[in-house]
């Protein structure tokens, strides 16, 4: 039970640290789009998305999959085996970046023309190549600092990882308000914000990970067997990154099929889905993998499948009433948020019908996070490679058939449904080598919720109709889900509030 309430305060930190990024990215985006224009940030964004790739694939996604089983594992029997393993894998992503940036440095005209290549004749790529040469050193310190994250998550210090991600944010913001009017060209601004912003997501962790006493060794040996098991290990979890990508692509390329503003509705729904997406699937998928790994390095499969069990009961807990909240009021909110100036009321119908697809599918999406998890603390990073290609054969092929009649709304419904087929592969293939998972609590934490969700979601349906602000029809909705809950005996409510507020 300690075990429990451990892991549900982690997951609450996490959660909270996402949320408070996710308000302060919010602002930095009104703030981009008040202070400059249309073409500057189109330049910004697409020299910012090469760093930003590549860092899924050589930090907080592949790496830190990879690394934290085996770190775990040597944490266990050796702390100081693990300290010389951590400083060699550190050593070796400096260096392994630093080269990549040198050589986006030297090639940086023809990156641009690759990523952008409307930019070509509007004589865009000169200026584009300027800031992906400036930013382009936020590869090395955001992989640092994601690995730092992952080392400090293996120590169940939560806490500055958490709110690191924040400091970027925050970097924007004052930068945008006070550094950028100065400058002769803003945008160098918003570069410099990337670097110190980077370097802040780095400094903010070092204190943490200096009173774990960390023994840190100029050392780099590509023969010791942990590095050559991280190694081995990766090469699935980055072609699962480069599948997940390749899948965003094929959508985007069909969304730009049906006409021009299809791409930036799909983007829109993908946006208001991310937020509870990351609030709840992603930060306790982010505290499972250390847990699981744990358990697992001691062969103690019943605790892992029980931390599995409580991560997907928690999961069903929060993201089904946010999946009910955005389709009863996810209209609303897409006029709050996004009708404004050229986005017309045709789109934000269209949005909404992705949205709508999006939010029967957001509890699959949240779902799959804890279960690659269970299977990343296994070591195994082949079979979530292997279900994650099949899946995305499945979503051509459903998008195809649901694009003619559904438009956006089909290539979200075909999203949503390979993920349910993603989910529950992985789950039979998990059960099969681990046993039974304890399905039972989980569908008796579904009915509850579900029951309260829906109730919530008439009580907002009818309240929406007052014209009240839809902001504040979701607080009492939040506030309505809760009192629904308790009432009727949902225990992880219950369980979480104890865990955040009085467990130490």
């Amino acid at each position: 039970m300690q075990e429990n309430h451990k892991f549900t305060k982690h997951a609450g930190i996490v959660s909270f640290g996402i949320l408070l990024s996710r308000i302060l990215g919010f602002v930095r985006d009104l703030l981009l789009a008040h202070y400059f224009s249309a073409t500057t940030r189109g330049i910004f964004f697409a020299a910012w998305l090469v760093p930003n790739t590549l860092r899924l694939l050589l930090g907080e996604g592949a790496l830190s999959s990879s690394f934290i089983p085996v770190f775990v594992r040597y944490l266990k029997s050796d702390k100081k085996k693990a300290w010389i393993l951590s400083s060699i894998v550190i050593n070796l992503l400096l260096f392994v970046t630093s080269l990549i940036v040198l050589i986006g440095i030297i090639f940086s005209p023809i990156i641009s023309s690759i990523v952008a290549p409307g930019f070509i004749k509007l004589g865009l790529i000169p200026l584009m190549s300027k800031v992906l040469r400036f930013i382009f050193p936020y590869l090395i310190f955001i992989c640092i600092s994601a690995f730092i994250m992952g080392i400090l998550n293996s120590l169940n210090r939560f806490g500055p990882p958490a709110i690191s991600s924040s400091l970027l944010n925050i970097s924007f913001i004052v930068f945008i308000l006070f550094i950028c009017p100065r400058l002769e060209n803003p945008i160098f601004g918003l570069c410099i914000a990337v670097l110190v912003g980077g370097l802040l997501q780095v400094a903010v962790q070092i204190p943490t990970l200096l009173s774990e006493k960390l023994e840190y060794r100029p050392i780099i040996s590509l023969s010791h067997p942990g590095v050559l098991e991280v190694g081995i290990k990766m090469l699935p979890a980055i072609i699962g990154f480069a599948v997940y990508q390749v899948n965003i692509t094929i959508d985007t390329i069909l969304a730009s099929l049906i006409g021009p503003s299809a791409i930036s509705n799909l983007y829109y729904a993908n946006r208001l889905i991310d937020f509870p997406l990351a609030l709840f699937g992603t930060a306790i998928g982010i505290v499972s993998l250390p847990s699981l790994s744990r358990f697992i390095s001691d062969n103690d499969i019943k605790s892992a499948k029980e931390t599995l069990n409580l991560s997907l009961r928690l999961v069903v807990t929060f993201v089904i009433p946010a999946s009910i909240g955005l389709i009863v009021l996810g209209k609303e909110v897409i006029d709050l948020l996004f009708e404004h100036g050229e986005f017309s009321r045709n789109e934000t119908n269209a949005c909404y019908l992705a949205l709508f697809f999006y939010s029967i599918g957001l509890i699959f999406f949240s779902w799959i996070k804890p279960v690659v998890s269970f299977f990343y603390a296994m070591g195994d990073t082949k079979t979530p490679l292997k279900v994650s290609i099949f899946c995305m054969i499945l979503n051509i092929f459903l998008n195809l058939i649901f694009i003619k009649p559904l438009e956006e709304g089909g290539i979200a419904l075909a999203t949503s449904m390979s993920s349910w087929i993603n989910f529950s592969i992985l789950t039979i293939i998990l059960k099969r080598r681990v046993g039974i998972l304890g399905l039972e609590p989980i569908l008796k934490t579904l009915i509850k919720t579900t029951v309260a969700s829906i109730l919530m979601g008439i009580f907002l349906f009818t309240l929406a109709k007052t014209g009240l602000n839809v902001l504040l029809v979701i607080i009492i909705g939040v506030i309505v889900y809760f009192l629904l809950g308790l009432g009727i005996k949902i225990s992880e409510l219950s369980f979480t509030v104890k865990s955040l507020l009085k467990f130490k």
